[in-house]
């Protein structure tokens, strides 16, 4: 069974080569209909897209818990952050997040083509670069 579990999105990278970076999703939610208990086990895949079509699947098995179990760890800024170097995008607009800012920019097309940042190549170059697309989203499998 399948259940998407976040929209999909574009993640801007530094280039075209594969980024050395991370990316975190500290809030995932389950899906609207999915009851889990503690001790419950799943696996959450997530799968990314190239623009060259290439895949890269990725998955780990989890065991749920309750909240107040000692094996689950705080989530915060040391353990769930983002690479400074990458930005995201919806997959079906043109609003971004540009690499390095904290801002939300949603311009005209023309706007977002030609827009560079600190010397680098065009956000355009960027995008059509490098686009894997967490396709899919998160897939809980019980």
């Amino acid at each position: 069974m399948s259940n998407p579990m976040i929209p999909q999105f574009g993640i801007i990278g530094p280039s075209k080569n594969p980024y050395p970076g991370t990316i975190c999703l500290p809030q995932v939610p389950l899906p609207v209909n999915a009851s889990v208990r503690a001790g419950d086990n799943a696996t959450i895949q997530v799968v990314e897209l190239a623009v060259h079509g290439a895949a890269l699947y990725s998955c780990v098995d989890i065991t749920f818990v309750e909240d107040n179990d000692p094996r689950l760890a705080n989530v915060n800024e040391t353990n769930c952050f983002n690479s400074t170097d990458i930005g995201f995008s919806d997959v079906y607009t043109i609003t971004t997040r540009a690499a390095g800012s904290n801002g939300t920019t949603s311009n005209a097309v023309a706007s977002f083509m030609l827009r560079r940042s600190q010397g680098a190549p065009s956000v355009w170059t960027h995008f059509i670069g490098w686009l894997p697309v967490l396709a899919g989203g998160l897939w809980l499998l019980i």
